[in-house]
């Protein structure tokens, strides 16, 4: 395929990898719902405040703790100064967010009480679990080399290590790994956590032919766990093709390092930093401006240091809008408090390395939202009235968030280096419909529906033929539709008015190969009538509403 979405490139920089394209986007306007636009800085948002017993949007948390201890354990406020000693669960009310290890709450006495109580304090608990490794070698189906399981991946005939922490590269792609791993997530779950904190997706830089099965993994958790908040360990190779089931992204040594001969932790020198820099704005940022999630930074010191150490990785995070966590011990079975708030401006740098360089700032601004974020558009994600799927998603993009996330593409307003969370393209395929469903938490009358296509390259890629189906007495009816005959026609949006209908389902369907309004092709095609490409959809009770 020719498509230029299909032949990014990944730059590694240093530990993270980052999206390049190139190119600018044109295209013509016409039949735009008219919309106030407003230039937000989520970057900069305000702080709220924690309130016992209450839990904050998942988008406010700013504090977290990573502890992998008994929950029955200890915790050591302050290990410089000292200080009284406290119940660990005590201490992992004062956060927002509390990720712990599964394996202390797994046939522990009290376990699921303390998670409970934990939780009715206002903190998010997130629970360990491994993707892209597996601690212990087995033999599980017995299909691999040397009779192991079939899902490691194997190097000279034996399963490849991970020498820093004695676990198994696997295949998350395996469907007896999958299983493992889905299992763990049901047993996980039993214990009422609100998530899971995915760790090891960096197997996908050992072995890039895991990607699909990585993304197949994510997915399969997402979907069997709606409601769970999905935390991915760094995994940024695997961040472009997973973030559509993610709720929030680790990056692990933001401001620190550690030393494997000396087994010292230091600070990152100018160079290092300026790589994770880079690598903050370039793809971690550069993805949150439509998809905002948290960013949590664990970074580890060395405890006589902990105090003034913790500050300065506070306050460098802070600056790109990530939240902070240190420690002084890599096995993280303590739980230290740090104690300190940062002291530079939220969000000050969050874009000011976004370019390929890191040489100097792209110029590039904050997100301007131009859609319907008010309550009359039911399609809005920040109404929280319903959700969103869709047929396929094409490689590396991030999924059905972008399709009711309050932005559109314009000419105008089109970012080539941010197709990925833009907007939302299906498989390639040309011999099958492609579609967007949108599933009501509960019945709505709707008589009005605007899809805006996607912008790439100096085209509006609008489909050639669409139509609007509710779920009506248990079948899907047509409601509404268009079709363009003759010369090709590249249109901003498209809207679809019809008698108003009750349904808790409306979905926008593009017939096979009726994609792509605007390249000549050859027998009834055009160079992407296989695709589906959608930048937006709004939905309205009445027709005067849009």
């Amino acid at each position: 395929m020719e498509m230029k979405k299909a032949s990014y490139r990944i730059v590694a920089i240093a530990i993270a990898a980052v999206l390049v394209l190139t190119g600018a986007g044109l295209g013509l306007g016409f039949g735009l719902a008219a919309a106030k636009h407003e230039k937000i800085s989520i970057f900069s948002r305000p702080t709220v405040q924690k309130i016992a017993g209450q839990k904050k949007d998942w988008n406010d948390v700013d504090s977290f703790t990573c502890y992998y201890g008994p929950l029955t354990g200890i915790a050591e406020p302050d290990p410089v100064y000292g200080g009284d000693l406290v119940p660990v669960k005590e201490a992992l009310k004062d956060f927002d967010v509390a990720i712990i290890h599964s394996n202390q709450m797994f046939g522990k006495e009290n376990a699921k009480e303390i998670v409970q109580e934990i939780r009715d304090s206002g903190t998010y608990v997130i629970a360990y679990i491994t993707v892209g490794e597996d601690d212990t070698l087995r033999v599980a189906d017995g299909l691999g080399e040397g009779g192991y399981a079939s899902y490691y991946i194997y190097e000279d005939g034996v399963p490849k290590t991970n020498a820093a922490w004695g676990s198994y590269y696997v295949d998350a792609g395996n469907p007896v790994w999958q299983a493992i791993v889905l299992e763990q997530a049901r047993k996980i779950m039993e214990y009422d956590v609100d998530g899971f904190f995915l760790d090891t997706l960096d197997t996908v830089y050992v072995e890039p032919t895991t990607m699909g099965g990585m993304q197949d993994l994510c997915r399969r958790l997402d979907e069997a766990y709606p409601e769970a908040k999905i935390v991915a360990n760094r995994g940024f190779t695997a961040f472009p093709y997973i973030s559509q089931y993610l709720d929030g992204i680790m990056f692990e040594y933001f401001s620190m390092n550690y030393n494997e001969t000396t087994k010292e932790f230091y600070l990152r020198d100018e160079k290092e930093m300026m790589q994770n820099y880079v690598a903050g704005c370039n793809l971690v940022n550069r993805a949150r401006r439509y998809d905002y999630m948290p960013v949590f930074v664990l970074d580890y010191v060395e405890k006589d240091e902990y105090k003034y150490m913790s500050q300065i990785c506070f306050d460098e995070a802070w600056k790109f809008d990530f939240i902070t966590y240190t420690t002084y011990s890599r096995a993280l079975e303590i739980c230290p408090v740090p104690g300190v708030k940062p002291k530079t401006n939220r969000g000050e740098l969050a874009l000011k390395y976004m370019d390929s360089s890191g040489l100097g700032n792209s110029g590039a601004t904050d997100l301007v939202y131009n859609g319907d974020r008010s309550e009359a558009n039911l399609a809005y994600a920040g109404n929280k009235l319903c959700v969103v799927t869709v047929d396929s998603v094409f490689g590396g993009y991030s999924g059905a968030k972008p399709l009711n996330d309050g932005f559109y593409a314009t000419f105008d307003n089109h970012d080539q280096d941010n197709w990925a969370t833009e907007a939302w393209a299906s498989l390639d395929d040309k011999k099958k419909d492609h579609w967007i469903q949108f599933a009501f938490k509960a019945e709505q009358q709707i008589s009005r529906v605007i899809v805006y296509w996607a912008v790439d390259n100096g085209s509006i890629f609008s489909a050639r033929d669409a139509y609007v189906e509710a779920w009506i007495d248990d079948e899907w009816v047509k409601v509404a539709e268009y079709s363009w005959e003759g010369h090709l026609t590249q249109q901003n949006s498209t809207v679809f008015e019809f008698d108003t209908v009750t349904t808790e389902r409306i979905r926008v369907v593009q017939p096979k190969n009726r994609g792509d309004a605007t390249t000549e092709g050859v027998e009834g095609s055009t160079t992407y009538s296989g695709l589906m490409w959608v930048s937006e959809v709004e939905i309205y009770k009445d027709k005067a509403n849009a």
